[in-house]
């Protein structure tokens, strides 16, 4: 069978412009560390995980990065370059990889993973460094053929860009490549996602995408919309139905979502690509379907490594956030809600499933509460009224909603509000709205100007 070893040439080449000097291979250190040469060093973390860098020790990315690939399943080893090629390339970075590759084979492991950017290309090479190492150490090996990332769940990452190569690719002794995914290991969901595959619904064109699904009017598509599209990392767990457009009806989402398995629809998330608020949207398709429907607050903001800008090797995150009328990008405190119908058919109610608050921002013992628009403060024992766990968030305000309906607010309450805002971040504070819920006399009234006043805060 024809091998299938050269990929489209990607970014990694220009490093081979560079000037290296030749490697030799030393014994390693007492702490295990082999030097291979002037310009990389091998390290090993952990059981069977093993990186190659620039300097005597890994950085805190990549000591970071591979935490993430720890523990490695039985049988298998992971190689991480993070550093380019030397001058002598895939051949001479294998040979130096030799007794590493021995203790592998020895050990009885049966597939090394390799995480380096292009390490299934020959980009003017012989053979890949993958084919390299399947063939002379008779092991399985899996490459990407583009950018290597790890993602925050510890799935592997490669993804596919117009004109440029991506995917993982799997070697095997004797046989042709073949390519497995672009993410490893295979999300539970992606055998769901491709049976409902690319098809148009409602004037609207479904395609599936490395974190889920896409949707977006038919017609042709923004370069920069097609690489948000294909650069968002998946999660492992759940699936995401990316809305490309602020068009799309409830309608055509409730079909799409319709199509997909019960268990997977219970863990997809809605994600808007630019930043619509999409809590009307979740109330209409819970009440639409009768069933759960997660909805992601605010946008992906960006997707970035920690890794150094010149390698392509590290991991891969993403922000999701709002951006003010300024221009502003900022993340609410809420980062998932639920929107669940109500056993009458009347609504649905809302609630925040997942949520993160800065680390120097205190909540107290229970009493302030997460929203989607932001957080409540009240009394104890009680829940956040309707209207404020209805609040659809704002890209212009951070909602404060104090008190409770029909109640008298006391002392206590207007401190913790005073703490609480004192802690906020100026570019937070600046965006903060106080609601109050509970009964408003002339005390009330003049309370809450000296507080708006004394930290500059806007009253709902």
């Amino acid at each position: 069978m024809r091998r299938r070893d050269h990929l489209p040439r990607g970014p990694y080449d220009r490093f081979r412009r560079g000037r290296y000097a030749m490697i030799k291979t030393e014994q390693g250190s007492d702490t295990g560390v082999g030097h291979l040469g002037a310009e990389l060093t091998l390290t090993p973390v952990g059981q069977s995980v093993h990186l190659v860098h620039t300097e005597t020790a890994p950085g805190e990315w990549l000591t970071a990065l591979a935490a993430r690939l720890i523990p490695v399943r039985p049988r298998e080893a992971v190689v991480v370059v993070a550093a380019p090629l030397p001058r002598d390339g895939a051949e001479g970075l294998c040979q130096r990889l030799g007794p590493v590759l021995d203790e592998y084979r020895d050990a009885d492991v049966r597939l090394v993973v390799l995480m380096m950017a292009e390490g299934a290309n020959q980009d003017g090479e012989p053979q890949s460094l993958a084919r390299l190492i399947c063939e002379r150490w008779e092991m399985d090996v899996i490459a990407p053929a583009g950018s290597a990332r790890v993602t925050s769940d510890g799935t592997l990452f490669a993804p596919e860009v117009l004109g440029e190569s991506g995917g993982w690719w799997h070697f095997s002794p004797g046989e042709s490549i073949r390519r497995v995914s672009t993410a490893v290991p295979v999300p539970s969901w992606k055998t769901a996602v491709k049976r409902v595959g690319r098809q148009v619904v409602g004037g609207y064109e479904v395609e599936p995408v490395p974190a889920g699904l896409a949707i977006r009017p038919v017609g042709p598509v923004p370069a920069a919309t097609r690489t948000s599209l294909h650069m968002l990392p998946p999660e492992r767990e759940r699936p995401h139905l990316v809305i490309a457009s602020p068009t799309v009806p409830v309608a055509v989402l409730a079909v799409v979502i319709a199509a997909l398995p019960h268990d997977i629809r219970g863990r997809l998330r809605l994600v808007s690509l630019n930043g619509q608020p999409l809590l009307e949207t979740g109330v209409a398709l819970a009440e639409l379907l009768g069933s759960d429907v997660r909805v992601a607050v605010g946008a992906p903001l960006a997707v970035k490594s920690s890794s150094p800008s010149d390698v392509l090797t590290g991991d891969v995150t993403v922000d999701l956030g709002l951006v003010d009328a300024a221009g502003v990008a900022w993340q609410p405190f809420a980062r998932t809600v639920v929107c669940s119908p109500v056993p009458d058919g009347s609504g649905a109610q809302v609630r925040v499933a997942e949520w993160e608050v800065p680390p120097a921002l205190n909540l107290g013992d229970g009493s302030a509460v997460v929203t989607p628009a932001g957080v409540w403060i009240g009394p104890g024992g009680c829940s956040p009224p309707p209207l404020a766990g209805a609040r659809p968030w704002s890209a212009e305000a951070l909602a404060i909603e104090l008190g409770a309906p029909r109640r008298i607010i006391d002392d206590a309450l207007w401190e913790e509000l005073e703490q609480l805002v004192a802690q906020l971040e100026p570019e937070m504070r600046r965006r903060a709205v106080v609601h109050v819920h509970g009964v408003r006399g002339i005390e009330e009234e003049r309370r809450l100007l000296r507080v708006a006043k004394r930290y500059d805060l806007r009253a709902g």
